[in-house]
């Protein structure tokens, strides 16, 4: 009996809770405004110092050709051939065909990958990778060494604008990548090729 009295009880409070309608607090509370301070510095250049300052590599390219010539010049300087793998088949042929060869992804924990990505927050420096950039779940993996390509035009001031963008093409899978976590905690090296066109292999 006293179990039900005290159930009782309980429940009477809950019906109090309901019924006693107190004010909103801060009625006059803003939740529209943005609540980061204007940005005065390009977006890119923000993204690029925060990279670096997390112990990340940033390599400027003005086009796709500069882009290729410079990855080239570092699989050739560190002997990465025939080492990396493309987490997208279309990147893969892409890279293919500027005489760039990579390995299928084999499932396990790969030495030396390459993805795309969907965007970039400079602000929160945050890269977001979507199944709509890779193939399967092996990226999920991440492997020792991560090279990422962006594009300029993919570099959003914040995360909510990087994440609106996928609104109208939802993707299975969205991962969020922070250089700063991932170099202290998941991988060794981190390469960001940021090309200033809007190509893309997609």
């Amino acid at each position: 009996m006293k179990g039900n009295s005290e159930k009782g009880k309980v429940l009477k409070l809950i019906r109090n809770s309901l019924l006693d309608k107190a004010e909103i607090p801060y009625s006059n509370l803003d939740m529209d405004s943005d609540i980061y301070t204007q940005m005065n510095d390009d977006p890119v250049m923000i993204f690029a110092e925060s990279v670096v300052s997390n112990g990340g590599k940033f390599i400027y390219c003005k086009d796709e050709e500069d882009f290729i010539n410079k990855l080239q010049s570092l699989i050739e300087y560190r002997n990465w051939s025939f080492k990396i793998t493309s987490y997208d088949k279309n990147l893969k042929n892409f890279l293919k065909t500027n005489g760039i060869n990579t390995q299928e992804d084999d499932k396990e924990k790969n030495e030396i990958g390459i993805t795309l990505c969907n965007s970039v927050s400079a602000r929160n420096s945050l890269i977001t990778v979507t199944s709509n950039q890779v193939d399967g779940n092996g990226f999920f993996k991440l492997p020792n060494i991560l090279i990422i390509i962006v594009f300029t035009s993919q570099i959003t001031s914040d995360l909510k604008t990087s994440l609106n963008q996928l609104i109208n093409d939802m993707p299975k899978l969205i991962t969020t990548i922070n250089p700063s976590y991932i170099l202290k905690e998941e991988i060794k090296e981190l390469y960001l090729f940021t090309i200033e066109n809007i190509f893309n292999t997609k």
